[in-house]
């Protein structure tokens, strides 16, 4: 079967480039291309495009990528998995249920890549879904584990199964009455548009992080600021960025309550890695390397693809301020996950 990979590594030799070469052309990672090339890592759309170009290939290596959500798994094809089902529907305590199942899925994504957590996640949030037709107790607790299960998506990089989930998951909150949910769920999806390389994308970002900032409080709603900050900066608005990254900090500072079970993993040192990160968007590496440099120090080992995509922005900035070298040895260290994330932070560094 002549494969993505095969067809590639027989346009790349026949152009007489090594894999180093083209990487460069491209340009992404060297190992990256390799993963490409031995059809270990599916590549975007827009990637297999450029690969066309470069290698004059007429469109024939974007014509070899499989279907979008074409990966066989019966969370894929609307099938629901008869045994996640059954658990579901006779339990006597749907709601809770639901939420030790959205808890244990948290739990694991501190430390699973959403490649390999994805399927596993999908399958109960389908079958969660399925089950609460009948039970509307369990709806708030189906809103928070439908945004565990885009985020996982979105880290699996499979941002149209990403955004389908967000926007159930806001449904959900919604028919519960519970307005932080909602916000929640729609926060995280800006997140995932101020994420794109489109303009346009980035844009709506805006409009919706702005829409939903204010329906949370505490804990709550400095995450939501966050969001809303993150995209201002994406789009290279600076005033607009430090202010809302100001307001956070007011925020923050005033929570006297635990934090919602959707915010559980913001702190203070979450919240200075964000200015950080903002502050590499808007083209100031000095205030970012001092920014990122002491939350990374001391940063969780175990939550590998969290602590590797801050060091991407760690590095990025080091670049910015002219430590290349810095920059390549903090990389060279950053373990590979099955996070689609953080591999794209990588080829865009490389």
């Amino acid at each position: 079967m002549d494969t993505f990979g095969r067809r590639l590594r027989r346009l790349r030799e026949r152009a007489g480039l090594s894999q180093s070469q083209l990487a460069r052309l491209v340009p992404i990672s060297q190992s990256s291309l390799s993963r490409y090339e031995s059809d270990r890592q599916t590549v975007t759309p827009d990637l297999a495009a450029r690969l066309d170009d470069l290698l004059h290939a007429g469109g024939t290596l974007r014509a070899r990528l499989p279907r979008p959500d074409a990966a066989g798994d019966a969370v894929d094809t609307g099938v629901l998995d008869a045994a996640v089902l059954a658990a579901f529907e006779h339990t006597s305590d749907l709601a809770g249920l639901v939420a030790d199942h959205t808890a244990r899925f948290r739990r694991l994504d501190d430390v699973v890549g959403g490649r390999a957590l994805y399927p596993s996640v999908r399958r109960c949030f389908d079958a969660a879904s399925h089950a609460c037709r009948n039970d509307t107790t369990a709806l708030p607790g189906l809103s928070e584990l439908g945004q565990v299960a885009g985020w996982v998506a979105s880290d699996a990089g499979r941002t149209a199964d990403a955004t389908r989930l967000y926007l159930t998951a806001a449904e959900a909150g919604e028919t519960a009455g519970r307005l932080d949910l909602v916000a929640s769920a729609l926060s995280s999806l800006a997140y995932q548009l101020a994420n794109s390389s489109a303009l346009t994308d980035r844009a709506e970002a805006v409009l919706l992080a702005s829409a939903v900032a204010d329906r949370a409080d505490g804990a709550g709603r400095a995450l939501l600021l966050e969001r809303l900050a993150w995209a201002h900066a994406r789009i290279g608005d600076t005033t607009a960025a430090l202010r809302v990254l100001d307001e956070v900090d007011e925020v923050f500072d005033e929570v006297r309550d635990p934090a919602p079970s959707w915010a559980y993993w913001l702190d203070r040192d979450e919240i200075t890695v964000m200015r950080g990160r903002c502050m590499v968007e808007l083209h100031r590496p000095s205030v970012a390397i001092e920014l990122l440099s002491e939350p990374l120090s001391r940063y969780d080992p175990t939550r590998a693809r969290e602590r590797g995509l801050y060091t991407t922005y760690l590095a990025q900035a080091l670049v910015a301020a002219g430590d290349v070298t810095e920059a390549r040895r903090l990389l060279a260290e950053v373990p590979r996950t099955e996070s689609a994330r953080l591999e794209a932070r990588l080829d865009a560094l490389a």
